[in-house]
């Protein structure tokens, strides 16, 4: 069954085997499976902060992961969908949605973050914004 699951905090996935392990099977992912390649050759900034971090099993097999993401010095849309690696038969426009949505989801933002970047670079609105002339939308639930 697939399952998106935490990757930090309280009852995580990682912590739930061996996280050394985990977190390598993670790193190998993204690096070998990458979503958007190029960022596989970015430094990570030292103001970059982590808001969430999630991963895709089916079963007890890792098949995917992702992170959001504020880069304060990035001048246009600061908090994004960053690191996302899916084995290429998991890489459907469902399960990219579903990610990013339990990652916006998980990180609890605040209604001030109008907009977040999506793992493709497209826009998605923060369903805890009230933002004029966009009407207020019931929540979609997550695979």
């Amino acid at each position: 069954m697939l399952e998106i699951c935490k990757a930090i905090g309280p009852e995580n996935w990682v912590s739930q085997g061996d996280a050394i392990a985990r977190r390598e099977a993670m790193q190998d992912i993204f690096f070998d499976y990458a979503l958007c390649p190029e960022q596989t050759e970015e430094e990570w900034p030292e103001d970059r902060q982590l808001y969430s971090e999630m991963v895709v099993v089916d079963g007890s097999r890792l098949v995917g992961t992702a992170m959001l993401v504020l880069d304060p010095e990035r001048e246009d849309i600061q908090l994004r969908v960053f690191g996302v690696g899916l084995l290429p038969e998991y890489r459907t426009d469902f399960i990219i949605s579903a990610l990013e949505e339990q990652l916006i989801k998980d990180s609890y933002l605040d209604d001030s973050v109008p907009f977040i970047e999506g793992a493709d670079g497209r826009l998605i609105t923060n369903p805890a914004a009230d933002i004029e002339g966009i009407p207020a939308r019931p929540r979609r639930l997550a695979a």
